[in-house]
């Protein structure tokens, strides 16, 4: 029977290869991440699953982030883009076009806790106006 030693350099490498093998842990857990549709999960918990191309989102999918917050629409080149709704953990949503990951054209944004909306313009990410809608029934003419 041998007699096996554990030594300090041991433990210390045992540590470093977990630390190794933890930090690559990010991976394609589904399907084709490349060309395709699959699923790709990030070390720190953040996870994409929809439609790839060139190894980046691109088209749609839903996005779930590790602070609780996510986003369903679309992707070009790994950037929101096109329409598509995000939904942060404290329950507060933004559905509306996007552009080069900013909140980009026609939206709606919801508070939740004061239950208040937004409806209107957006431009990089930013309000743009605020819209006054007209009747549903205006006068094609004045009375005199």
């Amino acid at each position: 029977m041998k007699n096996y030693t554990i030594t300090m350099k041991t433990i210390l490498s045992l540590f470093l290869c977990f630390g190794i093998a933890t930090a690559i842990s990010a991976q394609c857990v589904k399907g084709n991440c490349f060309k395709g549709h699959g699923t790709y999960e990030w070390e720190n918990g953040d996870f994409y699953e929809g439609m790839w191309k060139n190894g980046k989102p691109d088209g749609n999918g839903v996005f779930y982030f590790e602070n609780g917050d996510n986003y369903t629409g679309r992707f070009s080149e790994g950037l929101k883009s096109g329409h598509g709704k995000y939904t942060w953990k404290d329950g507060n949503t933004y559905d509306g076009n996007w552009d080069e990951d900013k909140m980009d054209g026609r939206g709606k944004y919801y508070w939740a806790r004061e239950g208040a909306t937004f409806d209107g313009l957006f431009k990089e990410g930013q309000f743009t106006n605020i819209e006054i809608g007209t009747p549903a029934e205006s006068p094609k003419e004045f009375p005199k």
